[in-house]
């Protein structure tokens, strides 16, 4: 059973090369860094995300400061431009607290005392 693990082990250090860039690419131009560009920093895999703020570090360091405040601010400006209208759930939950606001203050104000005999 040792043995086992130890191959297994073994196998997955050595199979395991997409965990490290082995190519020399500026750390500015990494594919990475340009989906995030693109498509947005939420749309880099959850795998990715630790290489993904290494990447903006190394590129920060190396003189990419404006790349990384493009790519902040591109995804600022499509979260903005998304979040303008509501949809969905948060137009759902506005109109039923709405409505029970308005159905309680009318009842209150509408609501006659139980004549006491």
């Amino acid at each position: 059973m040792k043995i086992i693990v130890l191959h297994i082990t073994f196998l997955k250090i050595v199979f395991a090369s997409d965990l490290f860039i082995t190519e020399e690419v500026s750390p500015c131009n990494h594919p990475l860094l340009e989906l995030a560009n693109k498509e947005g920093i939420k749309a880099v895999p959850l795998k990715d995300i630790l290489l993904f703020k290494r990447l903006l570090k190394k590129c920060e360091k190396e003189g990419g400061k404006k790349v990384v405040e493009k790519i902040v601010k591109n995804d600022w400006d499509r979260d903005y431009k998304t979040s303008r209208r509501m949809a969905s759930w948060t137009s759902t939950h506005a109109m039923c607290v709405f409505v029970s606001f308005g159905y309680y203050f009318l009842g209150k104000i509408f609501a006659t005392k139980p004549k006491s005999s």
